[in-house]
């Protein structure tokens, strides 16, 4: 696997932001908010959207088989690095299964090795981190918005987002 954080990155955000991005935005251009108003609720969406998406990525590897609705470490079983992966492989660079499983993805032992790797609360920890800087940034663009019950459900959200559990 020779997928990059940057392209990670990228990735959901083309897969999930962009869509919250585009929702934020479009919400605040057609209520008539102004443009810096606009700009601030764009970034709280893409960055809601990353966060988003970052947690559903940990919940592949946290959560069980009935709360995400499919099998535990299912995304590295299909080929797919997602954050916790990346991680991991950052982590323990040596002797690390995930590289090993992706040179034969039929080795089922290797990929559960792979995903007990990941699943250390140290790796967990660490993508959480990221999903709860993301979600940092996304409440400090709310900032410059009035405060009103609007953006207190806008910050609700954002709690949902780090603590949801499907």
């Amino acid at each position: 696997p020779n997928q990059t954080m940057e392209s990670y990155y990228q990735r959901i955000y083309d897969k999930t932001a962009s869509l919250f991005t585009t929702a934020g935005e479009t919400g605040a251009i057609l209520s008539g908010a102004p443009v810096d108003q606009s700009d601030a609720l764009k970034e709280y969406s893409r960055e809601l959207g990353m966060a988003f998406q970052i947690v559903d990525d940990i919940l592949d590897f946290e959560g069980t088989p009935e709360e995400v609705g499919k099998p535990i470490g299912s995304d590295l079983a299909h080929g797919i690095l997602t954050l916790p992966a990346l991680i991991a492989m950052q982590m323990y660079p040596n002797d690390n299964p995930i590289p090993k499983f992706f040179v034969d993805r039929d080795d089922r032992d290797m990929l559960s090795t792979a995903v007990d790797m990941v699943q250390q609360p140290v790796v967990i920890d660490a993508a959480f981190a990221v999903a709860e800087e993301r979600c940092s940034v996304s409440r400090e663009a709310l900032l410059s918005l009035p405060r009103n019950p609007s953006r207190d459900s806008l910050e609700e959200l954002l709690n949902y987002v780090i603590t949801r559990r499907n």
